[in-house]
């Protein structure tokens, strides 16, 4: 008679599992389709072997330039540059897989697999190369991966208060986020994923229920970026990143492509004295050790140290006129 009642007993909670499973999957996809009726496309999507990613280029002219967003994000958040650069050439960003209008790609997604995404994306694209390649923050480890992947696509580079491999060990410790030993890697990446798509996550994560035609372009960014998909592809890279740096790392020359370098020269305020001052004593090794190693990637480097600007603060007007100089240095023509 006991083995029977806890017969029944488990087939009633395996039951429960089931239905609650089933659940979270049929509302995670509710929420995937009023995503996409409340923020639609922007840009086209482009399959790259089973999966898409999204895209927006205009303008016209050669070399294209290729935006890489900073670390958590969707490529929207170079709208603004765009028209400006689209003045004098092909001006074109993408979201990487998981973030925006693009779908989640595969496990390892280290900068390795982000700079072969973009080669697939700008090939069936019809995006021709050489490139110039504008990377921010993570953004320039993955321009700097790609330039090393596929030199003969990449005609500059400006690379934006970018990450450095050094880094780790000369940050302050305050500055860098846990990391969990290379083992539990792959299954902190399943789990997330799986997280994902039975909705737990979307049931965990803050109501976005403000009508998008009254949000501000930074608000739709934020709104972007807090999508279920976009977390789990953030963690997903967030988990692989000391990878990220040694590919990065391994990557000591550029040839002689026109490179510049923008350092933001103040550190963040974080309230607390102490922290502040490690800040500022970290930021003279950002600018003076860190940040020319990046300028000697190329022989045609060159760095550009930013008055009163910290990583988030570059002017948006300082960005487009390098890039227009590394463009110009391109073409062969006299440099502003």
């Amino acid at each position: 008679m006991l083995k029977l009642w806890m017969k029944f007993a488990l087939k009633g909670l395996l039951s429960l599992v089931v239905a609650v499973l089933v659940t979270g999957i049929i509302y995670e996809q509710i929420g995937r389709r009023r995503d996409r009726a409340r923020f639609p496309q922007i840009g086209r999507s482009v399959d790259i072997g089973g999966r898409s990613l999204n895209i927006l280029c205009s303008g016209a002219g050669a070399p294209p330039v290729i935006f890489e967003s900073g670390g958590q994000g969707p490529g929207l958040e170079w709208a603004a540059f765009q028209p400006e650069v689209a003045t004098f050439t092909q001006a074109c960003w993408y979201d990487r897989a998981g973030e925006g209008w693009s779908d989640l790609g595969p496990y390892p997604h280290t900068s390795n697999a982000i700079a072969k995404d973009l080669h697939e994306l700008l090939k069936r694209a019809g995006v021709p190369a050489p490139y110039v390649l504008a990377g921010a923050s993570f953004g320039g480890l993955n321009s700097r991966v790609y330039a090393g992947l596929y030199p003969d696509e990449v005609a500059g580079l400006v690379l934006i208060d970018s990450a450095h491999e050094d880094e780790l060990q000369r940050a302050p410790k305050f500055y860098l986020g846990r990391t969990s030993p290379r083992l539990l890697w792959h299954p902190l990446a399943l789990a997330f994923q799986t997280a994902g798509f039975i909705g737990l996550v979307r049931l965990t994560s803050p109501a976005l229920d403000k009508d998008p035609s009254q949000m501000t372009p930074d608000e739709i960014i934020m709104a972007l970026r807090q999508r279920p998909k976009s977390f789990v592809g953030d963690i997903s890279t967030g988990i692989v990143l000391p990878e990220c740096y040694s590919e990065a790392a391994s990557v000591t020359r550029v040839g002689e492509v026109p490179l510049i370098v923008l350092t933001a020269s103040k550190p963040f305020d974080f309230g607390d004295a102490e922290l502040n001052r490690e800040a500022a004593a970290y930021q003279q090794v950002w600018i003076h050790e860190i940040q020319p190693k990046l300028v000697n990637l190329s022989t045609r480097g060159r760095q550009i140290v930013v008055p009163n600007a910290n990583h988030g603060t570059i002017p948006q007007e300082l960005i487009v006129s390098s890039i227009h100089d590394v463009v110009t240095q391109v073409r062969g023509l006299p440099s502003r």
